[in-house]
Parts: C-alpha cells; structure tokens; sequence
C-alpha cells in the first residue's frame, strides 16, 4: 500500500548519498563514457557573425528582400497569373555576381526533379495528377536606381539564376527583379496548396504561388536545394504587399491585414467584421444561411482584395464563395490585438468541427504568445481546405474533416509554427526538425492548458516509445528531409525532437531553467536565420549546462539507452545494517539520468533521482540507500519518462 512518497533530489550525488562509482567489475554493454561525453563536440569557435553563446554576433547579417504582387485567379481553368516585383537588397560583405531565385511551382511540372523522387502513394508531388504544372515565365527585367541592368537568366527545375554583367556591391546594394508569371493550380500540391471542390463551389489554398529569393547566408552562401516535396522552406524577411482579383462571389483572406474591408465586403459584413475586431466572443461575418444567398455579397463581376504583412518570409491565401466565414479579437500581452479568423465550408461547420476554428485559433495564439513571444501578425486565418496541415505567416489551411481533438490538434499546430519558423527562421528544407519538432514540443504544453485539459494528451510511454526509436531503419534527426526515408520523417521530425525537448525540460534542466534558455533563443533569433548548432549553443548558454551528451546522442546520432539494476545488497557498518547499495549499470551508449523508486517494508516510497554527470566516467554506478528498514523493490524510471528499450532489467524485488 502506498502511504508515503519523498523526491530526493540528488545535487551533489557524492555528498547526498554516499554514492559511488563502482569501476571495478563494470557491466557488459555498448556504453562508452569517452565517447558520449568527448568535449570536442563544437568544431568551430564563435566569431563575429554567430557568438559562441548561440547568439546572433556583433555583426550578423541577413539579406532582405521586398515583394509588391499583383495576382488574379480564374476559377474556370485553375489558374494563377501575376506579376512580381522584387527589392533585394544586399547586407552581406560580399559581391554578388548573381542571383538565385526559388519557382516552388516548377516541382509540379512533369520532368521535375522532385517527380522523378516521388513514389506512388507519397504525400508529396501532385499526387498522381495528369497536369502541365510548372510556372510560365515572361517579361523578366533587372534594374538598379529605376535604370536597367543588363543580365542573362537560367531556370534550373525549381531554381532560377540571374546572372549580373556588373556584381551586386556589398554592405547595402539594392538591385530591383520584376516579372511576370502563371501556373495552373494542381488539385494538391505537395499536401500544401491546391483546390478542393465543395457542394457550393472551389476552395483555393494558394501558397509557394510567386517566384521568391533564395537565402544568401553567412553558412552557405546561396542556399540552392531544389524543392523535391519533403524538405518545406528557407527564406529571406520583407515586407510583402499583394492583391488579388476573383470572381465577386469569393471571400478571399490572406497573409497580413486586410487593407480594403470597405471595397469587398457588404455593408452589413463590413459591420460585422469590424465588431469582431472589438470581440471576445465570435461573431459570424457570413453565416451558413447565407453561403447561397448572392446577396451575401457584392452585386460585381470581379473584386481585388489587398493585403500587406510586414517582416514576414512568405504570405498565402485563400478563395471560395464556399466560405462560411467566423472572427474575434486575438489579445496580446502587450495589449495589441490580432484578429482570429475560420473560413470554412458549410461541410466542415459546426461545434464538433470548425465551428470552434476561431476559439482554437484565438486561444493558441494567445498561448504562444504569452508563453514565448508575441504573435507580430495582424490576422491569424485558419481556412478549411483539402490540405492537410499546412502552415504560412498569418494563415493555414487545415483538413476539412477534422473533427473534435483533431480539429484542435491541427489548428494549433499549424499556428504554432507561427514561432517555428516564421518567427524563428531556421532552414527547413536541410533541418525539418528545427521547425516541426520544435513545434511538437509546444504543442504539447499547449494542448495540456487548452480549456481546463479538455484535449489534454496522455503522457508518452517512453519505454514503448524507444522500442520504436531504436529500430536500425529508423535513420536519425539530423538528416535532410528529402534524404530521409519518407515513413521515417514523421518520427525524426516531428516526435523525436518533440520527445527531446520534453526530456530535457522534465528530466534534465527543469522547466524553469529550459523555459527561460528557450525564450532566450526565439527572441535572440526572432526573424533571423538560426543553425541547429546556434540552437545547442543557446540553450547550454542559457540553462547553464553541458548538453552536448544529449545532442550527439540524441540528434546526430539515434543512439539507445538501456539502464539496469545489476545488484542490490545490504550496506554494514561494524556488523550493523546502514542501508542499501544498489548498482545501476549503463549498457547502451545513451547516457541518462537516473530514477530511482524504492519501496520498504512499511509501505514507504522514495523517488531518488540522480545527474547524467555520473556516466562521464563510469558504466555502472552503486547508490546508497540509508534505511533501517527493509527494502522490498527497486524500480528504475517507474513512470517511463526516459527511453529506455529493455523494461525487464529495471526492477528488483525481495523475492
């Protein structure tokens, strides 16, 4: 019966204890402590651009580029045409003799590179669609000072190279890209745009929809991977201005703040919607009654919506005379509002749907934000579509279907990458987990404080968790996405590094030391472009821990941690029982702390847990339990918080 529990928390283990190292007789096994504690794990010494505590450096830079965009959409061919106006201007030291520019929508011509990876059945590409996909091209002119540059352009697959008769200068230079483009819109794209046909009419989910700069970085250079389908983005900060002209019947919303509400709503949702401005509670702008009324919207052929988003690595959006369409104020910590936003069909409405979409979006944001850094958008759009789960700076689209948990689910993941990578900028396209595993992680605390709990996810069992993770097919994090087995990416994307991130805040650091280097890193690299060994920088510097065992064996390598109870035997004092030793080896590379539960005759429990630092030089490790009473079961991680793949040799008992 249980009738006491104490936490020991073991600070200086050789003091608290008596505990110590057994290194004669060590236990058979794979663990080497030189190797999991190596203090060579950083190769390279912080320098002026990125410091050595994880931090931008004293004169980091990042280059910019300003995007102006006139689009229109025609529902009866699926097409996209528009013209782009591109400012780039150049920050780095360097000359640029050229440029590369990213064409997202090439992935989905024929030929494509990314196609010829793509099996049958994957979520990526077009899915099996017969469409001349791709981006058609014209007009493209360069200048600098209103005044034309001459150049030569390339398009290879999904990039294209501008190349200068004259470099760009360093430290400043702004030079102007100005192009005209269409593509028809593939019914899915990838899983993260595309066109969905509902009982009232099309859902357009338009993203990777214009020509956009690649990143010139102080770790690469031009970043130049092709858009193969897995690996999502890596982009330059601007601000974005954008129209876009449909058909009357359509609700467009996009990335940003909607500029003109007063030119295409009518005058009873243009009332509406500025009262949801001014609201906690939803108010519906476009009810479902009114979907089939034409008189829900303006008496007009054609209308162009305008939006503008400031600092932002990309913008999308949306267009359906499907749309139901829902709102209410976002509150922000620093008492700036936002605006929560549901376009959704009349399939996907109700309670048990997304009926709720503007609760889950206005909550999560207001999370995040309060939690982690300030939402910086003016509106947060969560739209109904046949993607997925996709997310874009201020908007996302989200599997019609959802219901219930999922609906939550996937609404707060998508606006939590808000902060990763929109705010936090990392390069997806090389480090997926720096976005999705990251995001993982948040949504987790997220979900635990939604409502009271109501969609509260049970704890991991991590011991059933690493007897997946230690499969040899299973690769590791630290892989390019696109290199990585596809049904591998879900787990060293997403739950891995989310099971990371919760073991360091809950066995390693503690929440407070973990939540405080976290904010520290999103803020320090808010809108800039962070690498993973900025992050593992950041977060030692800012915990104050050498964490290098956890991201050698838990990122770059997929190591496996299997401790054990090897022996547990009465300590004596001159003839007289002190208590117990209990030997706990380490036979897997992965060192770990140590749990101990350990029940005495009287019903008595103690929880004992004891640092990593133990392992630096020892695989098997002997505590000393004082008691004068007598110990009836030892149990190592009693609760399953740490990956451990062999259960059967952590236990103990007296018979």
């Amino acid at each position: 019966m249980f009738n006491k529990s104490t936490l020991l928390f073991v600070l200086l283990f050789a003091l608290a204890f008596g505990s110590f190292a057994q290194q004669t007789n060590p236990a058979s096994g794979n663990y080497d402590p030189h190797e999991a504690f190596s203090p060579l794990f950083y190769t390279q010494n912080g320098n002026e651009y990125r410091s050595a505590s994880g931090y931008p450096g004293s004169k980091y830079w990042q280059n910019r580029a300003d995007y102006s965009i006139i689009a229109n959409l025609d529902e009866i061919s699926n097409k996209i045409t528009g013209t782009v106006t591109i400012t780039y201007k150049n920050n780095s030291p360097d000359k640029l003799p050229y440029l590369w520019l990213q064409l997202d929508q090439n992935l989905f011509a024929p030929q494509s590179r990314g196609n010829s990876l793509i099996a049958a059945g994957s979520r990526y590409g077009a899915r099996g669609e017969k469409l001349e996909g791709g981006y058609k091209i014209e007009g493209l002119t360069v200048s600098q000072k209103l005044k034309p540059v001459k150049f030569s352009s390339l398009i290879e697959d999904t990039r294209m190279q501008i190349r200068l008769d004259q470099p760009m200068a360093a430290s400043g230079d702004v030079i102007t890209i100005k192009m005209d483009f269409s593509f028809i819109v593939p019914i899915n794209g990838s899983d993260r745009m595309g066109h969905l046909t509902t009982k009232n009419g099309e859902i357009f989910s338009i993203a990777q929809w214009f020509p956009r700069m690649s990143v010139y970085d102080d770790i690469l250079g031009w970043n130049t991977l092709p858009y193969w389908g897995a690996g999502e983005f890596y982009c330059e900060y601007g601000d974005v201005d954008f129209t876009v002209t449909a058909p009357a019947s359509h609700i467009v919303m996009g990335s940003g703040e909607l500029l003109n509400p007063q030119e295409v709503f009518t005058a009873e949702q243009l009332r509406r919607w500025n009262a949801a401005k001014l609201s906690d509670k939803t108010i519906s702008i476009r009810s479902e009654s009114e979907v089939t009324d034409p008189k829900s919207r303006p008496a007009k052929d054609k209308l162009t919506w305008k939006f503008k988003i400031k600092n932002t690595r990309d913008v999308a959006w949306a267009s359906s005379k499907a749309f139901i369409l829902d709102a209410a104020r976002i509150n922000l910590p620093s008492g700036k509002k936002s605006l929560a936003v549901s376009a959704h069909p009349v399939e996907s409405n109700g309670k048990d749907i997304y009926g709720r979409g503007v609760e889950y979006v206005k909550t999560s944001i207001e999370h995040y934000s309060t939690k982690w850094f300030e939402y910086p958008y003016p509106m947060a759009v969560n739209v109904a579509s046949n993607v997925g789960g996709m997310e874009y700076p201020g908007i996302v689209f989200c599997g019609w279907k959802a219901k219930g948990k999922d609906a939550w689910g996937v609404i707060d993941h998508e606006f939590g990458h808000t902060w990763f990578p929109m705010i936090v900028g990392s390069n997806e396209r090389k480090y997926g987990w720096m976005d999705e595993g990251f995001n993982t992680f948040i949504n987790g605390i997220s979900s635990a404080e939604f409502n009271n709990g109501e969609y509260i996810k049970k704890d991991a069992d991590m011991h059933k968790v690493a007897l997946n993770l230690q499969r040899p097919e299973m690769e590791y994090i630290m892989l390019t996405p696109d290199a990585m087995r596809e049904r591998n990416i879900g787990t060293n994307l997403y739950s891995k590094p989310g099971y990371g991130l919760d073991i360091l805040r809950e066995q390693v650091l503690g929440a407070d030391r973990f939540d405080y280097a976290f904010r520290n890193y999103i803020e320090h690299w808010a809108f800039k472009h962070p690498t993973p060994y900025d992050f593992f920088r950041s977060m030692e510097n800012g915990a104050g821990e050498d964490l290098s065992w956890f991201w050698r064996g838990w990122f770059l390598e997929n190591w496996k941690m299997d401790q054990a109870i090897t022996d547990v035997t009465e300590a004596k004092t001159a003839g007289v029982k002190t208590g117990y030793n209990i030997a706990v080896a380490n036979l897997e590379k992965m060192p770990m702390p140590i749990i101990l539960e350990i029940k005495t005759k009287s019903g008595k429990t103690d929880l004992i847990r004891i640092p990593v630092d133990i392992w630096m030089r020892n695989k098997v490790w002997t505590v000393n339990y004082p008691t004068t009473e007598e110990v009836v079961s030892v149990t190592l991680d009693p609760k399953s918080v740490l990956p451990d793949i062999n259960a059967s040799n952590n236990t103990w008992s007296k018979n």
